[in-house]
């Protein structure tokens, strides 16, 4: 449902029109497309909040409560942004105190632009502290578990699904082997992959370019699914239709093939990341090794998985360990 604006910004203070002033800074400041369309749809829904409210388009009158309200509603709110033509499925979903955090830094950035191009003297986000989301525990996909997918993969396949089941084996294997990125994987073209060696070229968060690479058993994934794919275009990645698979289609193609093949819990396509960071540090220690390779210009990142892996191998110590079972305890 929609409402009128109950009364009209001049127009340098007009909150939808600075809102696109941001966002075409966001873009001449050489952010990646994938960060420019993150603060455009988390954007777009404030908008869309805003109107619902029938909140003013003057930027002057929008004031801390209406910020914590918005919040208060994307955190409580299972129904959010009229759901039809959302595109969002996770949009019935309650969300994560991370989807929050989101929203708020989002809005902290915007109001602070405001702020400086002389629209505000102060951001209405000022007063409002948000604490970071606290770190979980890493949880990626188990041996078992990629194994039921990739079989769901090759039945496709063999059961005359060749293209869908190439294709989604390939693109399984080159998250688990690369450890890159949805957006990362979804912007491939044809010429970024050496397929001699398996070198793969990516443009990672703030357009920087680096070079991963998969395995033997990836490459030939990646090789069988390049028969079966149209002639069409330079994007890697096509859908049934012979159009470039987007990040969303990618997303859902995962979220299918888990449910197909019986692997539960939570997480998705980034699951496959972590998967790969843990493996790549089991086989190789070099903590700036995989730095490199999965593209994070700190180690914080890097010193999240250090501690997961030690958390699994203390665990499996303690089976042997356990002060109970030595001695025998009944």
């Amino acid at each position: 449902m929609t409402t009128s604006i109950i009364m009209d910004a001049p127009p340098g203070t007009s909150l939808k029109s600075l809102v696109n002033g941001f966002v075409l800074t966001k873009q001449t400041e050489g952010k990646s497309p994938r960060t420019v369309e993150f603060y455009s749809e988390n954007l777009r829904r404030f908008l869309w909040y805003a109107l619902k409210q029938n909140w003013s388009d003057d930027v002057r009158l929008i004031t801390e409560w209406n910020i914590r309200k918005f919040l208060g509603y994307v955190s409580s709110e299972t129904l959010r942004w009229g759901i039809e033509g959302n595109g969002s499925e996770t949009s019935r979903n309650k969300v994560s105190f991370t989807t929050v955090h989101h929203y708020y830094v989002v809005l902290a950035n915007f109001f602070g632009w405001v702020v400086r191009e002389g629209f505000l003297k102060e951001s209405p986000t000022l007063k409002i502290k948000i604490g970071k989301p606290k770190t979980k525990v890493i949880k990626p996909y188990t041996q078992e578990e990629i194994i039921k997918m990739i079989a769901v993969c090759d039945n496709d396949y063999e059961h005359n699904a060749k293209f869908l089941g190439s294709r989604n084996k390939a693109i399984l294997l080159m998250f688990l082997d690369a450890g890159i990125r949805l957006s990362e994987l979804a912007g491939i073209q044809l010429n970024d992959v050496n397929t001699a060696n398996g070198n793969i070229r990516v443009l990672g968060k703030g357009n920087k370019e680096r070079v991963v690479r998969i395995g033997k058993v990836a490459q030939k994934s990646l090789w069988r699914y390049l028969m079966h794919r149209p002639g069409n275009g330079n994007t890697l990645w096509l859908n049934e239709e012979g159009k470039p698979l987007s990040c969303v289609g990618v997303q859902s193609l995962i979220q299918r093939l888990k449910i197909r093949a019986g692997v539960k819990g939570s997480g998705s396509v980034h699951r496959f990341r972590h998967t790969f960071a843990l493996n790549f540090l089991r086989a190789d220690k070099n903590v700036f090794n995989l730095q490199y390779l999965l593209g994070h210009s700190q180690l914080e990142m890097v010193r999240r998985y250090t501690a997961t892996l030690g958390m699994e191998d203390a665990l499996k110590a303690h089976e042997k360990a356990s002060p109970a079972d030595i001695m025998g305890l009944r």
